[in-house]
Formats: C-alpha cells, sequence, structure tokens
C-alpha cells in the first residue's frame, strides 16, 4: 500500500538589495512512498508546473529506470531539457527514445523536430514535422496537424 501525502508550499524568493518581495507562488508537493513510475511521472508534472526543473527531471529520470518503455516520460524529460536547459543533444536523445519506444508518438516527433531546427538539421526538422503531421491527421487532431505543416512551410521558406 502506497503512502501519499500531498503537501501546499509557498515558495517565496529573496533578492538581496530589492525592497519588495515577488509574488509567492503555491506548488503542491507529493510525498510518495514505494512510488510506481506513474507517480513519479504525476510529481515530475507538479514539479515542473511549479518550477522545479531539476526535481521534475530527477522524477521523470526515476520513472523511466523504473519503466525503461515509459514514451510519455522520456518526451516530458526532453521537452524540459530542450526548452528549459536548451540541452538540445539530451532532449533529441530522449525523443529518439520515445520514437523508439512508440513509433506512433506524434508529439515526440514534434518535438523532435523542433529540437532538430535548433540544433541546424532543418531537413530532419521537416521530416519529423511531417511524420507528426501525418500522425496528427490520422487522429483527427486537426489543429496540431494544421500546426506541424505550418512549421513546415516556414522551413521551406
Amino acid at each position: 500500500m502506497k503512502n501519499i501525502t500531498t503537501l501546499s508550499l509557498t515558495i517565496v524568493t529573496f533578492f538581496s538589495g530589492v525592497n519588495s518581495i515577488p509574488p509567492a507562488r503555491s506548488a503542491q508537493i507529493l510525498i510518495v512512498q514505494n512510488a510506481t513510475a506513474e507517480d513519479l511521472f504525476k510529481s515530475a508534472l507538479t514539479k515542473s508546473e511549479a518550477g522545479d526543473i531539476q526535481g521534475a527531471i530527477a522524477d521523470y529520470t526515476e520513472a523511466i529506470r523504473l519503466n525503461p518503455n515509459y514514451a510519455q516520460a522520456y518526451n516530458k524529460r526532453g521537452i524540459i531539457r530542450g526548452r528549459d536547459l536548451q540541452d538540445y543533444p539530451a532532449a533529441k536523445a530522449d525523443f529518439d527514445r520515445a520514437i523508439e519506444i512508440d513509433p506512433n508518438y506524434a508529439n515526440a516527433y514534434y518535438n523532435r523536430a523542433r529540437v532538430r531546427n535548433f540544433l541546424g538539421d532543418k531537413d530532419g526538422a521537416i521530416g519529423d514535422f511531417q511524420k507528426a503531421a501525418d500522425i496528427y491527421q490520422k487522429e483527427g487532431k486537426t489543429q496540431d496537424y494544421q500546426d506541424a505543416m505550418n512549421h513546415i512551410k516556414t522551413l521551406k521558406k
């Protein structure tokens, strides 16, 4: 049986030399004993939303350790590595693994396309956006399909 405790924390940052205190942020932090990969995934989402990037990466990494085929955890960790840390090679490796696990994971193709673009691999980015668009279209996700197609048009200019 798992014991799950939820704490509400108020995070206040003090800067030396600054007279005003920035508004506090509240975050729900999960403390989980005998956590499953899914528990850690949820905890990582919460930490990411609260701005705890390193904590989120640690939880995604532990979720992956518990379930090496957790494509969503690779994808989410890749997003953080790319968006927040600008570690594009590590982000690409996470998206590569998510796609290896689930070759029909449209969001992983889309995210890898964005990273490939940052890495200067325009042709690879176009190919991944196209693959994502194809999958989105099959899934009936019209807005996501159109977004991917717009990225392709922009890259082809």
